[in-house]
């Protein structure tokens, strides 16, 4: 068991090859495999923020608890609070719409979150951190962006199809989705679990490894 989660995103990397495989060869409606492509991109986007080059952990440290430690062991967060929360989060805005396509709010969840991915990776995180990259910035601009566009701007979305609660309940849904999957108790407390230790490059990044007196 704990392989496995030592090892959640490398295989989140298989994963995204099995699912864009699926929506290529196997898919022919147009939302379903936009659906299974940003599936794959979400998996994808978890290999390049913690497996390569990693250092996801250590941006979000930074930006989004605003804490300067950087020592990981002190971090309540560790490989089991990140697969469980990514792979929920996976679950319930990219999974759910796929299995119940006729839920609105479901569906524009999933999509408009790909936007939400785009800004915080091409402009939250860069500005805080004064960088051009940050970990995941390629697979949420190109992937996760592109998909979405192709869904808003491609002739895929018909906007007859919903109605003004149905954006609200979606932006609900993400945020809470997102707070119960990154900010809640359960979530920290599995952070706290001792034989999950992130190594060095998921932890900092490729190439950012701080040197230990």
């Amino acid at each position: 068991m704990k392989r496995f989660v030592q090892n959640w995103y490398n295989i989140s990397a298989y994963l995204a090859v099995f699912v864009g495989m699926a929506a290529i060869l196997w898919v022919d409606d147009a939302l379903l495999k936009l659906q299974l492509a940003a599936l794959s991109m979400i998996f994808l986007h978890f290999f390049e923020e913690f497996g390569w080059p990693g250092g996801f952990p250590l941006m979000g440290v930074k930006v989004m608890l605003g804490s300067d430690e950087t020592d990981s062991t002190k971090w309540n967060a560790n490989n089991l609070n990140s697969m469980c929360g990514n792979w929920f989060f996976a679950l319930c805005i990219y999974i759910l719409p796929i299995c119940f396509p006729s839920v609105r709010f479901l569906v524009l969840g999933g999509m408009l979150f790909n936007f939400l991915e785009v800004f915080m990776h091409l402009i939250l995180f860069n500005v805080e951190q004064k960088t051009l990259y940050n970990p995941g910035l390629i697979s949420g601009l190109f992937g996760l962006g592109t998909i979405g566009c192709i869904y808003f701007f491609g002739g895929v979305f018909q906007a007859s199809d919903f109605v003004w609660y149905d954006w609200v309940i979606a932006a609900v849904w993400m945020v809470g989705i997102f707070l119960f999957s990154f900010r809640s108790k359960p979530y920290w407390n599995l952070g706290k679990k001792e034989g999950y230790p992130f190594n060095d490059i998921t932890a900092y990044g490729e190439g950012h490894i701080p040197e230990r007196k």
